[in-house]
């Protein structure tokens, strides 16, 4: 081989890094690559936000809840979206459709706060019937009334949970996004609730209507 020219068969030397610290820090190796060698090691860095650790963790359970609740909801309006029939199926189909749609931003958001806050977004179907709030149906197809009770339920939840988090934990981001996810759910349920509610503007219709069921 010509002088000069390095060997590249032939390992280098390690040439030490300076720190930050004006001394020499060790040499650098390299971290071999999960290949059926040396496993990278795992490193995990907590959130250095203000807020303690037990807190977070007790945020991000709250998180996990409200995260299945979402799921299990998101599931039913898909299934009410796909089973929908008789008077009023086209507003209906495009109602449910709307609606399933944020309730998977939902998700979304409530899953990358707790991320944030150091924790692990639950994702199993498992972990959401554990975590939910909600009662499972199986069998039945979700009807607008059903659907409503749930965003209701949910709505009482999510204001109670807000309060947990501004009151006892201190943690105004979670608060405000909890408070934002409880007035689209105010507004998608009272969306269901108009829907079937009477037409004030001709009572007669809605006295028929009583007096034939």
């Amino acid at each position: 081989m010509e002088p000069g020219h390095n060997d590249p068969h032939k390992s280098q030397p390690q040439i030490p890094i300076q720190g930050n610290d004006g001394h020499k820090s060790q040499p650098h190796t390299p971290v071999q690559g999960n290949d059926g060698h040396k496993p990278q090691p795992q490193v995990h860095i907590q959130p250095n936000i203000g807020l303690d650790s037990d807190v977070r963790s007790l945020v991000v359970e709250i998180l996990n809840h409200i995260l299945a609740n979402e799921a299990v909801l998101t599931i039913k309006t898909r299934g009410a979206h796909w089973n929908v029939r008789g008077a009023g199926f086209y507003e209906l189909h495009i109602l449910f459709d709307s609606q399933y749609k944020q309730l998977n931003d939902i998700s979304d958001k409530i899953a990358e706060r707790a991320r944030m806050m150091g924790g692990i977004a639950i994702g199993s179907l498992q972990e959401f019937l554990h975590y939910t709030r909600l009662e499972e149906q199986p069998g039945i197809v979700p009807d607008i009334l059903r659907l409503l009770a749930d965003h209701e339920i949910s709505i009482r939840f999510l204001r109670e949970d807000a309060r947990k988090c501004t009151e006892e934990y201190e943690d105004e981001g979670t608060f405000e996004l909890l408070v934002s996810v409880m007035r689209i759910h105010e507004k998608m349920a009272w969306m269901l609730r108009s829907y079937i509610e009477p037409d004030s503007t001709h009572p007669e219709k809605w006295v028929s209507l009583v007096s034939n069921s």
